[in-house]
């Protein structure tokens, strides 16, 4: 999930890659921590997230029992072991077939875990949260929420090419027709999101050359965007605020204790961590054009590898919010921050609310660069931590007003979203 900490802590700068190409390939692991973490990685998903995955299919898809249910699951023919779940408003549900054949703009929505827990499951509430929300305004989206094979069994890259098999099946290109065309997919309107190594993930499937036509937009939230820079130094620029008290006063990150495990699991020994597949960060550099080094005019090189929109969502409180407020600049053509700058600021805000006068927390540019338009937004959720935004953060943290913080800063993150995606985009 993010980068591997040892052989590499003098690797980085505060513009990317530095030395030896050699210097950025993920090193071997010892033996004995192959050994640790290749237990702990293969016990969690076959002895705890298969059964308890199992459980949760039965609980919400056959038993009906959750509220946050999709209103469909669809296998799809390239990889059946992967459904997707499909969320739609009561004006397109299946009791209402007249109404359904109207397309819909379409939100993809990829998971998170490490690239090794997780499943689509856990952002049922999110995904269903955001189809009430866009109804309510009069503006209704259809979300279908994505999968993809783990690592330790499926390392990078086989979780990239799963959902462009997926998405492929969902949206087709111009010599495979779409499978599922019974789905209210508006092919003209379709953004992909995702969350922390699904953030990863949106970035690095929409680079991809059949699938990045097809995607008007991303919205990668709290993203890993660099596995070069190892962990020790984001936790450094990672804010920590003990004035905020309960979890999010502590002075660690509870991610630091997974990076390892999640590290050994994605990332075999020899990989290349710079590949923009891997990092996108590294899809994007500055050329330049001009005269002089230290004020020389710049060009930014690679920004044709994304969609033309993109829409970055951080965390204050949390160790990757640094990487992504530098992919962020770096798309804008900004003033690229260090690896060990501190985000965000140390007061704590204003409960319940994002921040959208301050620059640390929100901007927004719309750059016209040799005919093309390219739209860029930041937003650094203040206050809350990894993963905020799902409301079973609650059975790991244990503290009520942290959650509640975090679910009302949702609501204002998801209209924004809403409001972004039918602003020239849709």
């Amino acid at each position: 999930m993010a980068a591997i900490t040892s052989a590499v802590d003098t690797a980085v700068d505060t513009a990317g890659p530095t030395g030896s190409e050699e210097t950025h390939v993920a090193p071997p692991w010892p033996l004995m921590e192959k050994l640790k973490y290749g237990a702990l990685a293969y016990g969690i998903t076959k002895l705890v997230m298969t059964p308890m995955n199992m459980i949760t299919a039965i609980k919400t898809d056959y038993l009906g029992s959750s509220p946050n249910k999709p209103d469909l699951v669809k296998t799809m023919p390239s990889r059946t072991m992967l459904p997707v779940r499909v969320f739609l408003p009561k004006s397109h549900s299946p009791s209402n077939p007249e109404r359904s054949k109207e397309k819909l703009p379409t939100l993809l929505t990829i998971h998170g875990g490490g690239f090794v827990l997780g499943s689509p499951y856990d952002n049922d509430g999110w995904n269903r949260r955001f189809v009430e929300l866009t109804s309510d305004a009069g503006t209704p989206f259809c979300v279908i929420a994505l999968d993809y094979r783990k690592a330790p069994s499926y390392p990078f890259p086989t979780a990239i090419h799963d959902l462009e098999a997926v998405i492929l099946d969902l949206l087709g290109k111009p010599s495979t027709p779409a499978t599922h065309d019974d789905l209210p997919i508006d092919t003209d309107r379709v953004a992909i999101a995702g969350w922390s190594a699904g953030g990863n993930l949106s970035l690095s499937v929409s680079q991809l050359p059949d699938v990045k036509p097809l995607i008007k937009a991303v919205i990668p939230m709290y993203p890993v965007v660099d596995f070069v820079t190892p962990s020790t130094l984001k936790a450094k620029a990672r804010r920590y605020k003990p004035a905020l008290g309960g979890f999010r006063g502590r002075n660690t990150d509870f991610l630091t204790s997974m990076m390892n495990m999640f590290n050994w699991s994605y990332v075999s020994p020899g990989q290349n961590m710079s590949d923009p597949l891997l990092s996108p960060f590294y899809a994007i550099d500055h050329e330049k054009i001009g005269p002089g080094t230290e004020h020389a005019w710049k060009k930014v090189i690679g920004r044709e590898k994304f969609p033309s929109n993109v829409f970055i969502v951080a965390c204050e409180l949390d160790l990757l919010a640094n990487e992504a407020w530098r992919l962020a600049c770096k798309l804008s053509d900004k003033e690229v921050p260090g690896v060990e700058e501190t985000i965000g600021r140390e007061e704590p805000g204003e409960r319940g609310k994002c921040e959208f006068e301050d620059e640390r927390f929100h901007w927004w540019d719309n750059l016209t660069v040799d005919g093309k338009k390219w739209r860029y937004r930041w937003l650094l959720v203040p206050d809350v931590i990894h993963g905020y935004d799902h409301e079973n953060i609650g059975s790991l943290i244990r503290d009520e007003e942290a959650v509640k913080d975090g679910l009302e800063k949702r609501e204002e993150v998801m209209e924004e979203v809403r409001q972004w995606l039918l602003d020239g985009i849709f």
